[in-house]
This record gives C-alpha cells, structure tokens and sequence, in this order.
C-alpha cells in the first residue's frame, strides 16, 4: 500500500470514528434534554414531603413521576392535593410528621382547579360504573365469589367510586398518579385497560378497525401534547378523539364519555341514551358524533354507515326478545326451573336473582352480555369480525341451541322449529332489519341469488315497514328517515344488480372451480400408509 493509500485509510477510518462519537454526544444530550427537569418552586410543606418519602425509600417513583408532571412546573405540590382536616375520613399522619394528609384526594380535592371537569364527568356514564356493579350487578352478586370480583370487576369499576366525602369518581383511572400526564389519557390502551374481554372488547374492536390499523401504524409520529380544545392535530382517531376531544365544528371537548353517545348499547336492550347524560337529546348527541366523523370522512358514508350500525342495534334488541321469549317457553313446560326471571315486563336491565345453575341460562346470559354487546359495539366502531364472527353469528347460535334444547326436551314449538326444512326458518325468528347495498358501496352480497332478500316474499316491503315504525317511534332521526327513504327507492341499484359484472369475473370462478376439481381429485389419490 503506499503513502497515499495509506492517508486516505486513516483519514477514513478516523472520520467515521469522529461521526459515531458525534452521534453518540447528540443521542446523550437529547436524553438529558428528555429527562430535564423543569425549574420547581414549591412549598416548604412539599419540600419536607418529598425529603422524607425519598430518605425513607417510600414510594420514590411516585416522587420522580410528579417531577415530570405539570402540576410540579406550576408549584403544585403534595399538600395541594392531600390536605386534610383533623377528624376527615381519610385523614392520617406520616410516621415522621405532624402535618395531618388525605390518604385518598377525590375528584372533591381536584374540583378546586378543575370544577368543570369534574362537573362533566359527574354527568357521564363512567360516574354509575360502581353502581353498574355493585348495585345491578345480580350476576357477580349471585354466582361469583365476592373477593375475586373486588380484583376483578371492581379494580375497573372503581373509576365510579362513591366516596365518603360525597364525591364520586377515580381521575387516576384515566390520568394515572402523580404524572396525571394527558397524552396517557389520550392514548387508547389507556381506555382498554377496562374497555376490554369477551364482554366490551372496545380495544380489540379499535385495533381491528381501519382506526386502528391507523393508529398502530403512525401513532409515535402523533403530537400527544396539542392543546385541550383545540381539534386533533393527527387523522386516524383515538378513543379520546371520537369521544371528548374537540372538533372542527367546534364543539366543546368534554369529560363526560356520554355526551356523543346515542345508544345505550351494553344493556339487555338497546334504548335511546337520555337527556339526563349531558343534558341533551339524543339527536343532539347524534349531532356531536357526526361532527368527529366529518373530519375526515365524507358525510354520505358517515350518514349511511351510522344508519346501519343503528340498524343493527334495532336488529339486536328483536334478537334479545327472541332469546327471551324461548326461554320463558322452557321455563313454561318446566325445561328451565328457575321461578322468575328479572326481564319480565321487558325490563331494561336485570336477570335471574336466582340461577346460572343450568347451561341454558348461561347460554341466554350472554346472548346480551357478550355476543349482543359485541355485535352492536362492533357494528358502531367498525369492527367488522367482533360485528359477524364474534356477534351475529354467535348470537344465532345461541338461539338455535336453546331452541335445540328445548325441542329434545318435549316443547312442541321448539320441535315443530328445529324439524322445519324451511330455508328461512332461521330468518322468521325475529323481525329483520336491513339496508340495500353498504357503506362501502354496492353489497358484495349481490352476487348470489340465493340470500334472504332472494328466498322470502315482500322482504325488502316487510324491512322497510320495519324501519319506519322505528322512525315512528323516535329511534330514526328524520334524517335518517329521508335517507333511507332513498336508498329503498333505489335498492336495485344499491344493491348491484342492474349492473353488469367485470369481465374477470367469470375467469376468476372458473379458476376456482378448477382448484377445487384438482384438490378433490388429489385427496382421491390412493397413498401406501408404513406397516
């Protein structure tokens, strides 16, 4: 090698050593930058706190977590939110000082620099979850063992605590101690933490939606910090996004959950969410929902994907009376011995005070608790699996085996069902609902001539009259109303059919019967087994 062969080398060799130590300078000042405590003014009574949690080895991390928080930038310190008078419920001292604390500050203690947060989420939905449980919940009061559910139901539902100081609610759920940092509340698995299982799969339904896919795809390029208020700086939607945070239109973000909500969709029937809940109607509520769609959507899918979640909410709540009417009829020929079912009357919530003893309670329980919740939750949240695979299909599964029970069991209309040869017999269980073509476009269901639309006389003049009583009776806004009105008139073409198919279309079907000929002459092919 010569002399300048040689220079180059080390003139090489030394530059790149030169950037990876720039490179490794730049990564280390940027995690101090990251980890750089803001400048902290706080109060002599925080001041003795902190020194002795940190002397003492007690909690330290909560103390690290504060320092990161805003509270700590503003000088809001420990005192600020654990004071407490002599004598209050939680009232206690530390070992090593004479300062007396709140051991457990409620929204009552966060009400003083939040009111109106407060206020919100006192008027939300999230405020009756300890009562949901505790109160209503006959299933965890009768068939489970209460301390399992403390750890269970209740580490969840706690975000409803009644408190002794006669406020009601749990912010940490959400805004987790003593960080209470904003970007966790608005990330999602924030939410699924609770919004989770086979019951209210919300995080599952999130993540299979097209918001989802958006979401895990390009979340760490999202700004987590925008102001509150102001509209979401980043397309693809959290949960946060569709149900507080502010919007384009302008409306107000808020801390209570139920304020776009329009169904009441987790209970034994879906109803139309009171007035009670925000302090408007639910048309209002419609109106708020739409506004985050309209971000980003265009409004005829929005006004036509909206219609047919509602549908299916509608179609569920005939499926919950279907479910509870076989089981009345078992009950009736004495199939089930339970004395007295709580839905009686068509009550909105309740279920046996006495039973889960036998599988076709069990079965009928979760037609509402499960698969009708993850149907319709589904369907309103764009899950499309949690809406066919793990809702509808589930739920007519569970129909057809209490009705399969019942008919190996001597009740005659149970067996005058199941020995039908009827096509449509699943379809005359309930009235239908239903919607010419999709959200999507022309249904790909059109294809086949073999679907219910094809097999049962007047079906879409049986559906529409179906809708129009719902619309009659104030489920269906006018709106709604109108829209469907159009897509009736012109379901040929909704539907697909006036059309003609692509020219591939055949090539494709004759490919797919030739695999099929092939594979079935391949597993007829005689194979010599080891002796």
């Amino acid at each position: 090698m010569d002399t300048v062969t040689g220079q180059k080398w080390l003139i090489g060799i030394f530059s790149t050593l030169i950037i990876v130590v720039l490179m490794i300078v730049a990564g280390v000042e940027m995690e101090k930058t990251r980890l750089r405590r803001p400048e902290i003014e706080i109060s002599s009574s925080t001041r003795d706190c902190i020194h002795c949690h940190e002397k003492q080895g007690v909690a330290p991390k909560l103390v690290e977590e504060w320092k990161l928080s805003e509270h700590a930038e503003m000088g809001i310190g420990c005192i600020e939110c654990h004071e407490a008078q002599e004598g209050e419920w939680d009232a206690m001292r530390c070992p090593e000082s004479r300062v007396v604390i709140g051991k457990h500050p409620t929204p009552k203690d966060c009400q003083g620099c939040h009111e109106t947060q407060v206020k919100e989420f006192a008027n939300s939905k999230h405020v009756l979850s300890q009562s949901f449980m505790a109160l209503k919940g006959t299933d965890r009061n009768v068939f489970e063992p209460t301390v399992a559910t403390k750890h269970g139901c209740e580490q969840c539902h706690h975000i409803g605590n009644y408190w002794p100081d006669q406020s009601i609610g749990e912010c940490d759920a959400c805004h987790s101690k003593h960080r209470f940092d904003i970007a966790q509340a608005r990330h999602s698995e924030t939410c699924g933490e609770c919004h989770i299982g086979p019951d209210h799969p919300h995080i599952e339904i999130f993540l299979e939606s097209k918001h989802g896919n958006i979401y895990s795809t390009f979340a760490s390029d999202y700004d987590w910090d925008y102001e509150p208020g102001e509209p979401v700086t980043f397309t693809g939607p959290t949960c946060a996004t569709c149900h507080m945070s502010g919007t384009l239109t302008n409306d107000h973000f808020t801390h209570n959950v139920s304020d776009r909500l329009t169904w009441e969709s987790q209970a034994p029937f879906s109803v139309r969410t009171q007035e009670y809940w925000g302090g408007f109607s639910w048309q209002e509520k419609r109106r708020r929902m739409e506004g985050v769609c309209y971000q980003c959507h265009a409004r005829s899918f929005v006004d036509r994907y909206l219609l047919t979640a509602d549908l299916c909410n509608l179609l569920y709540n005939e499926i919950w009376e279907a479910t509870i009417k076989w089981m009345r009829l078992l009950r009736q020929h004495d199939v089930v011995k339970t004395d007295k079912f709580e839905f009686e009357g068509k009550a909105i919530t309740g279920w046996p005070v006495v039973g889960y003893d036998e599988e076709q309670e069990h079965i009928a329980y979760k037609n509402w608790h499960h698969e009708g919740r993850r149907f319709r939750h589904g369907a309103e949240m764009m899950g499309a699996d949690y809406t066919q695979w793990h809702g509808i299909w589930e739920l007519q599964e569970n129909l057809a085996k209490l009705i399969q029970y019942g008919a190996e069991h001597g009740v005659p209309e149970a067996r005058m069902w199941r020995e039908s040869k009827d096509p449509n017999k699943f379809m005359k269980l309930y009235p239908l609902y239903d919607i010419p073509g999709g959200s999507w476009g022309p249904s790909a269901m059109a294809l086949r001539g073999d679907m219910a639309m094809d097999r049962i006389p007047d079906y879409w003049e049986t559906i529409y009259s179906n809708v129009k009583a719902a619309h009659e009776n104030d489920l269906l806004t006018e709106k709604q109303w109108d829209l469907y009105t159009k897509l009736y008139e012109n379901r040929e073409a909704e539907i697909g059919r006036q059309f003609d198919l692509p020219e591939l279309h055949q090539e494709l079907m004759d490919t797919l019967n030739y695999d099929l000929k092939e594979l079935y002459k391949r597993q007829k092919v005689e194979l010599t087994s080891f002796k």
